[in-house]
């Protein structure tokens, strides 16, 4: 998945604080100031509040999330809302058309309990294991066209979400967003780069993106208005308008991948259900952690996380540990990628949460820590699960959003590739190319995983994803972050970096998401992000990776954007502090 929406990993925005001059007379709070500095007084506006919190790329979109918070929703209101208008604005990688994964904390009787929402895309069912494979890979049946839609999850989800916990009406949760593609928003600059020449070959997407033939530009008014028609009808009549056969925005979804080559079905649609997962955890460090389960990454998360806490993490990083740091991190993600390639579909793939189980379990991190060397590195075959771990037989937009009532929902969602299968239907829905995120015999994705039996087509199936929504709370049950990202493969190792800089160095949740980064997922490559003085990043030691080119790493700078994190921490005081990735510039904070 390129970019996720609604985990509210790709911007944030918080209500609330005294501390931050209003821009209006409204009590939202906006952030227009460099606020990248590494900690919180380093800001001149930071987006802190006690009542409400959230964060994602578009700061619009934040805005109406704690809109509806101080209209008296909730998190589970606030992100269905969010979600909704990021597909608005961003509909290069987010909207109805896609699916994803939601972590929810909920408050319980004496205390807070997690669950997991899976509302992945699936394999139409007249698909097979050959279904991609048959064409090669020069013909790109996986990426664009109707081949490559899955059945949309996302209403599934949000209707799910919204039915266990919402408090105000559905029908509300969608005005926001309605009325923006109605009376038309603001192109920012992340939308205006991935507006293309390909649209003029399609009146649907050349009346949004190129009104009277000319691309939209930065500083534009763009204006969906078949899309609001859209909005408003699911609003009013539930997700039924969208999945039942009966339905006329059904009937057009069918019909526009059928033109495009593709096989989905109206039984796809109406037999489609979101799944609700229960989420897995781990102890680290005296705190605990919560991550989404399979066919998502967030046991992979764990996995790291977990052999890593058998080294001290607390090193600086101006303190020279902090290279062996960063070496004992990078084996740890190579370990529990290798566990990555033995998961899939729980629905399809024999002993699945028995082994994302026991890769979490204190003895399988102890036999992975005795295999790694102080010194060195390994060739990828090193860091296979048969190695250490005796398998048993047996018949992959980010959002995030905190409520003052402790609840919390990190949401990703996506269409995958920049503008998903580049299908449009007549209702204005962009349709995702999810199903690039299966393997193929000899072949890799887009986003260069290479491919597995156990994530080969089958009718019915979800295929892996990166996606890693991911909470920490400390051993009273205090929620710490919340946090997330978008950016495919880049997913796991965002998420991971920003939960290791947080709980192990200490860093606020602003200064763990501007951190430069690193990504490493056992492809023979490790990348680190170089200085990038618009977004504020200051790019990796060079010291360090240095260092670990010297222990037999294969590094290669990058430019700082493959992945997008937001995430919202818990500051001593018991306020939260939204953090928005300056990777994607449109996201700002707002609080109250």
């Amino acid at each position: 998945m390129l970019f996720g929406l609604l985990a509210l990993a790709v911007s944030h925005a918080v209500k609330a604080s005294s501390s931050s001059p209003s821009s209006s007379s409204s009590s939202i709070q906006k952030r227009h100031s460099n606020c990248f500095g590494y900690n919180v007084q380093g800001c001149q506006y930071p987006i802190i509040g006690r009542n409400g919190a959230a964060a994602s790329e578009v700061g619009t979109c934040s805005e109406i999330a704690i809109d509806i918070l101080e209209q008296g929703g909730n998190a589970a209101d606030g992100a269905v809302a969010m979600g909704l208008c990021v597909g608005v604005i961003s509909g290069y990688h987010s909207g109805i058309g896609g699916g994803g994964f939601s972590l929810v904390r909920f408050p319980t009787g004496n205390g807070y309990d997690y669950e997991m929402i899976d509302f992945r895309e699936s394999l139409p069912y007249a698909g097979n294991a050959t279904i991609y494979s048959q064409y090669g890979t020069s013909q790109n049946k996986s990426l664009y066209g109707g081949l490559a839609v899955g059945v949309p999850g996302d209403l599934h989800g949000w209707w799910e979400l919204h039915s266990r916990h919402g408090s105000l009406p559905w029908k509300t949760l969608f005005e926001p967003a309605t009325t923006l593609a109605r009376n038309g928003f603001v192109v920012n600059r992340d939308l205006a780069e991935e507006i293309a020449p390909w649209m003029l070959n399609d009146p649907l997407w050349a009346e949004v993106y190129y009104p009277n033939g000319t691309a939209l530009t930065e500083g534009d008014m763009a204006y969906r208005p078949t899309y609001a028609n859209t909005l408003e009808k699911i609003g009013e009549q539930g997700i039924g308008a969208f999945y039942d056969r009966t339905s006329g925005i059904a009937k057009n979804t069918v019909k526009a991948v059928a033109e495009t080559g593709g096989i989905l079905s109206l039984d796809d649609l109406e037999a489609y259900e979101a799944i609700m997962r229960t989420p897995a955890n781990i102890t680290y460090r005296g705190n605990k952690i919560f991550s989404t389960v399979a066919p998502s990454s967030g046991s992979v998360v764990l996995s790291a996380l977990k052999i890593f806490e058998g080294y001290d993490g607390s090193a600086q990083d101006n303190d020279p540990a902090i290279n062996l740091t960063t070496h004992f991190l990078l084996e740890a993600t190579e370990f529990a990628y290798g566990q990555r390639s033995t998961l899939g579909d729980p629905a399809f793939t024999p002993n699945v949460t028995y082994l994302e189980q026991a890769y979490l379990l204190e003895s399988t991190a102890e036999a992975v820590r005795a295999k790694i060397n102080f010194n060195r590195t390994y060739p990828i075959t090193y860091y296979a699960p048969s190695d250490y771990f005796p398998t048993r037989e047996s018949g992959t937009s980010h959002m995030a959003i905190v409520d003052k009532d402790g609840m919390a929902v990190s949401l990703t969602t996506t269409v995958n590739l920049i503008w998903g299968s580049r299908v449009m239907t007549e209702d204005g829905i962009i349709l995702n190319d999810e199903m690039d995120d299966f393997g193929a015999p000899g072949q890799l994705n887009a986003f260069g995983f290479p491919s597995s039996p156990i994530n080969y087509p089958a009718a019915g199936k979800r295929p892996q994803s990166s996606i890693s929504s991911s909470m920490a709370e400390d051993e009273d049950g205090n929620l710490l972050i919340a946090t997330g990202s978008a950016g495919g493969s880049q997913i796991i190792t965002a998420t991971l970096q920003q939960l290791y800089h947080h709980l192990d160095q200490g860093l606020n949740s602003t200064a763990s998401t501007i951190h430069p980064r690193w990504h490493d997922q056992l492809g023979g490559r490790s990348t680190f992000e170089v200085p990038d003085a618009e977004f504020g990043i200051v790019g990796y030691d060079n010291g360090t990776v240095s260092y670990l080119a010297g222990l037999g790493y294969n590094v290669t700078y990058v430019t700082p954007g493959g992945s997008v994190s937001q995430a919202i921490g818990r500051l001593e005081d018991g306020s939260y502090l939204a953090a928005s990735d300056p990777r994607r510039i449109s996201g700002y904070g707002a609080a109250f």
